[in-house]
């Protein structure tokens, strides 16, 4: 009788045993469950994240593109030069009201930084801030002794004529427009970024601009 109840007890026992043990198995599963929701719903939440912030970079795009073209339409009812710098095709126009009189393909030069800030740079409008037609340049006593050469004493040997072309426009920022780079000025010497086009073309485009002519950037 005393082995019945001993059976008796230890069914008991097991079977608690077991409810215990799918309690536990029910609760870890819920709570693995829970954890696999509530991963999805982060991953939900930084896509809605991301795309609401790619919808509000493509408002502000379009109302700088907007504000772009009101002000070029605008300004094409004035009998005034421009430019216009399209960096997709890499071309550069110079026009007159809406009627494009002259079209250059052109590269940007200059230090690597400077590049890709222009690159980068937001559409927008500027203005010629100077413009030269003599861009002769002198080298330095120190390109001369970094060639171990004795630097000349007279000037007239150190003089590279037209050493950026037949002109140089100024857009401010550290950019700038010109034409090819002399050879006789090493390349880690420039220190500017520039928009470089032929020298034929820039000519003609230097006789129609000057300060304060607008310089269209897309």
């Amino acid at each position: 009788m005393a082995a019945g109840k001993t059976v008796r007890v230890m069914s008991v026992v097991a079977v608690v045993l077991l409810a215990l043990a799918l309690a536990r198995l029910v609760d870890a599963l819920g709570k693995r469950e829970l954890a696999r929701t509530a991963r999805d719903v982060e991953l939900e939440r930084v896509e809605v994240e991301t795309e609401f912030e790619h919808l509000v970079d493509d408002k502000v795009r379009l109302e700088l593109d907007q504000q772009l073209l009101s002000h070029r339409i605008a300004h094409m009812s004035r009998k005034e030069h421009y430019l216009v710098v399209n960096r997709g095709r890499s071309v550069l126009q110079l026009a007159l009201g809406d009627k494009e009189l002259i079209e250059a393909r052109f590269r940007v030069r200059g230090p690597s930084d400077g590049v890709s800030r222009f690159v980068t740079l937001p559409r927008g409008t500027f203005q010629i801030l100077g413009k030269r037609t003599d861009t002769d340049w002198y080298r330095p006593d120190w390109l001369y002794r970094l060639e171990g050469v004795e630097p000349p004493k007279d000037s007239s040997e150190r003089l590279v004529k037209n050493a950026l072309g037949p002109a140089e426009l100024f857009l401010g920022g550290g950019f700038s427009i010109h034409g090819p780079v002399s050879s006789r000025i090493p390349e880690g010497v420039i220190d500017h970024t520039f928009i470089e086009f032929d020298a034929k073309s820039l000519r003609a485009v230097a006789s129609a601009v000057g300060t304060g002519s607008l310089v269209y950037i897309e």
